[in-house]
């Protein structure tokens, strides 16, 4: 019985592993013609234009167009020549003769992680193109003094000189805790930036336009807009520190990271701040910096989040089927998470490099276990599909 259990067990283990493996395979069809003149070598001359036009088609989605005419030599020489690396299956129909050509169609798996890491490897995918670059925008706020400071704003810098030791032992950790994931931190403090910014963009708050503009003027597309607050303690005669950030894909205003913090201290105002800023500078640092690294690895660093609505009669393992092959044969998802599920639809939000026009065109191209999608409507925020 024990053996029974056991071979059980391996045979689930083994099933888990070959569909993540499946999964992990994009599907591609391709129909060529050749001139060789056996049936013979118009098969391998079928089976390389095959390997050659579709690495070229998913090279094209992962890299984008730009990159990939510029690096053209570069891939054929170093990717494509290698595809028997990212492609492990071909599967070709049988060969058909009209006239002086022959016909035959191929079925390719490929295997994009596989894929991904030779791009990597070769400085070819936009993560390695630039060393991001962050822009802290942080308030800080005494309630306790009466004071303020906020470093794109001009004021009284010798009344605000503690909160400008405190912002800088704050803007050092996170140019380090950065750092460690090759983002650059810009330390507006320490260079003396306030003086740059233009009296129309000094507001309290940084954001829509003004994040636009702040975003371009200093060439960094990520912003931590964040407040560091001191107030009085609710009870006693202690004190409170508050600390919010929130890490700020500029292009789009989308939230990709955030940490809250609540402390509470007591002894002298100053010196116990001052203290306590120096303790826990370097956690929340980190923190906020992981958790904007984690979002870079996804590839939801760059891209937009789009909803996607099914609509139709449904259960559960036919979406996750779905979600599935979303996530496995459209190259331009980075990362597909549920949001709403009902009796008849179920919603994704979707991170995406591509426009909602053309994510809409590869999703009516997936078949599902022999059902299509068809679109409903569109905007740039939402597509709905009806599942067929």
């Amino acid at each position: 019985m024990r053996h029974a259990s056991l071979i059980g067990l391996f045979v689930l283990l083994f099933s888990s592993s070959l569909f993540a493996q499946q999964a992990e395979l994009l599907e591609r069809n391709f129909a060529g013609v050749s001139k060789e003149t056996t049936p013979q070598a118009a098969k391998s001359d079928i089976q390389n234009q095959a390997s050659q036009k579709i690495s070229e088609e998913v090279i094209r989605d992962l890299i984008g167009e730009e990159r990939f005419n510029k690096n053209k030599a570069l891939i054929n020489s170093k990717i494509i020549r290698n595809s028997a690396r990212y492609i492990p299956f071909q599967k070709p129909s049988p060969i058909t003769q009209e006239g002086e050509e022959f016909k035959m169609s191929v079925s390719v798996k490929v295997s994009v992680r596989d894929l991904k890491q030779m791009l990597q490897d070769n400085s070819l995918l936009n993560e390695n193109d630039t060393l991001p670059v962050v822009l802290p925008v942080i308030s800080w706020v005494d309630r306790v003094e009466g004071r303020a400071y906020r470093w794109w704003q001009t004021g009284d810098k010798n009344s605000q000189g503690f909160l400008i030791k405190q912002g800088r032992t704050l803007e050092e950790a996170l140019r380090s805790s950065f750092q460690k994931n090759n983002f650059f931190v810009i330390k507006p403090l320490e260079a003396g930036l306030g003086s740059n910014v233009p009296s129309g963009f000094q507001n309290e708050k940084i954001a829509g336009e003004d994040a636009q503009f702040f975003a371009q003027y200093f060439n960094a597309p990520v912003m931590i807009d964040g407040q560091v607050l001191m107030n009085k303690a609710d009870k006693g005669n202690g004190y409170r520190i508050e600390i919010r950030m929130t890490a700020i894909q500029v292009s789009n205003q989308r939230p990709i990271a955030d940490v809250s913090r609540r402390y509470d201290i007591e002894g002298s105002f100053e010196g116990a701040v001052d203290k306590k800023i120096r303790e826990v500078s370097e956690a929340v640092a980190n923190d906020l910096a992981s958790q904007v690294f984690e979002a870079w690895q996804r590839g939801s660093l760059g891209t937009s989040v789009v909803r996607v609505t099914i609509t139709g009669k449904h259960n559960l393992p036919s979406m996750e089927a779905l979600k599935e092959r979303i996530r496995s044969q459209l190259t331009q998802v980075k990362n597909i998470r549920e949001r709403l599920v009902s009796s008849d639809s179920v919603s994704f939000e979707v991170d995406t490099a591509a426009s909602s026009t053309e994510l809409a065109g590869k999703l009516e191209t997936l078949d599902v276990n022999g059902q299509k999608l068809m679109k409903v409507s569109e905007n740039r925020d939402e597509i709905v599909l009806k599942l067929q």
